[in-house]
């Protein structure tokens, strides 16, 4: 994390535990972070929050990974341009639609169920976006590069493996970073509306007995956890950069002449 945010975040925290001893904010809606803090270091609540972080951990990576999988496997076979005719309408329906606006849907579908239901809501959240990114990605790619590799003679398997599927996959994973994050919160929210377990849910049962202490307790430790994938996403980001383009590509003719052998 960048020392500049951290910065901001102790300013953020600061400012935040005067005004609520100086009674600008009420405390009994509004906790102190010390008491936040108080509340965390509690072995009972930590314990509990904890469970609850892995029913929610579980359910939103299940979810995203599978969206994930499926979404490059589609969005690989739906770069055939006669296939994408057909389909790719069908598939920004599916994009356009709000990810909790399926929870409805699935809990008359799948039913209360602790674990699919949410992993469902997460799946869908995750794979709409990531098809029509990654086909995106494949469609503005440059086609001088692809034309150029099959004069050298590169065969399509190797223009697909070391051109179009790093360059489209680099391309659409801003957009796999942002989904990775609304995993989580759309798992978040069909844990609050459907289940009894994870940390939309312990957010609830806090909501519902006014234990604000708690309340921030949850929303804290999911921020913390948004950072954190951000965070991974990042150093993921540039570790894919340095090996696809990289030591190996110092410019267009290097990478053609290296696709080519």
């Amino acid at each position: 994390m960048k020392e500049k945010t951290i910065e901001s975040l102790m300013v953020f925290i600061i400012l935040w535990e005067a005004m609520v001893r100086a009674g600008l904010l009420p405390h009994v809606l509004v906790p102190a972070p010390s008491d936040v803090a108080l509340f965390l270091t509690n072995p009972s609540n930590a314990h509990l929050i904890l469970v609850n972080l892995a029913w929610t951990a579980a359910r939103a990576t299940t979810g995203f990974l599978l969206g994930l999988l499926f979404g490059l496997g589609a969005g690989l076979l739906l770069s055939i341009k006669s296939l994408n005719e057909y389909l790719m309408p069908i598939a920004t329906i599916f994009f356009a639609v709000p990810s909790i606006a399926w929870i409805p849907i699935l809990i008359v579908w799948i039913g209360f169920k602790e674990f699919e239901l949410p992993v469902a809501a997460s799946f869908l959240c995750s794979f709409p976006p990531v098809l029509y990114g990654f086909v995106n990605a494949v469609r503005t790619m440059d086609p001088e590069q692809v034309g150029v590799a099959m004069v050298l003679g590169a065969r399509p398997l190797t223009i697909m493996k070391r051109i179009v599927i790093p360059q489209a996959f680099l391309k659409a994973l801003p957009l796999i970073k942002t989904e990775a994050v609304m995993a989580w919160k759309t798992t978040f929210a069909a844990e609050m509306v459907a289940l009894p377990t994870g940390l939309g849910a312990l957010a609830m049962t806090y909501a519902t007995t006014i234990e604000t202490d708690g309340l921030i307790a949850v929303v804290a430790v999911l921020a913390v956890i948004t950072m954190i994938i951000v965070q991974v996403f990042d150093i993921l980001e540039k570790r894919i950069v340095g090996k696809w383009l990289g030591s190996k590509v110092k410019g267009v003719a290097e990478a053609l002449a290296y696709v080519a052998t």
